[in-house]
């Protein structure tokens, strides 16, 4: 199934009534034929939950996809230890450049939110997993490594809505959640790029990062 088809039926939701108006025409059929037009609708639908099931399993499994994006990295950058030991808050920020410079101190406070001990600041720089360039900001939290990404994405990464989706919503971003090799992983679209929150947090407190810290990314990736 191509990703044209995928995003015309994430577009165009099946009607509510669909049962409702094909138990109503079957009841307008002729007395004899009656028993027929029942199998043929118990057909119809047998088909139809057949195919609704097939795209919502293809809509979650390119909501997986996607999510990977972060965690490749996550696992790549952070968890091997390749990002740069950085010491010094001006060679962070010259590491994010100065579109993304900007951004490093909101992450850092609202990271802190709530915890006693405010995060430590391991690594924020640009790199590249797999052919692909990410923003990565690094922190760490007692002991476990939290990544905050942006990438650019190409028109056709777009989250499709599928109906057993985690997803949450924090100042209108919708934010889709799963665990993925073990790690807890955030993401979602904000204009041409892809933001992601993934560490090795409970996944709770990973949503609940990643909820404050989505909408301090959408201010400079636009």
């Amino acid at each position: 199934m191509n990703d044209r088809l995928r995003r015309a039926f994430d577009n165009e939701p099946v009607p509510g009534d669909l049962e409702a108006r094909l138990r109503a025409r079957l009841a307008a059929t002729e007395p004899g034929r009656k028993g027929r037009g029942w199998q043929l609708a118990a057909t119809s639908l047998a088909m139809l939950v057949v195919v609704l099931g097939l795209l919502q399993y293809h809509a979650q499994e390119g909501i997986r996809d996607l999510l990977r994006v972060g965690v490749q990295d996550h696992i790549h950058c952070a968890i091997a230890g390749a990002y740069p030991h950085q010491k010094q808050r001006i060679e962070m920020t010259a590491g994010l450049g100065s579109d993304f410079a900007p951004m490093l101190q909101p992450i850092i406070d609202q990271a802190s939110v709530g915890q006693a001990t405010p995060d430590e600041v391991e690594s924020a720089h640009r790199c590249t997993v797999n052919g692909r360039a990410y923003v990565h900001i690094i922190l760490r939290r007692e002991g476990l490594l939290i990544s905050v990404i942006l990438t650019r994405r190409s028109e056709s990464e777009v989250f499709p809505r599928a109906l057993a989706a985690r997803v949450i919503h924090a100042s209108g971003i919708p934010i889709h959640e799963d665990n993925l090799d073990g790690y807890s992983v955030a993401g979602f679209e904000s204009g041409g790029w892809l933001g992601y929150v993934v560490s090795g947090l409970p996944r709770g407190e990973n949503d609940a990062l990643s909820a404050r810290l989505a909408p301090v990314m959408r201010r400079y990736a636009l």
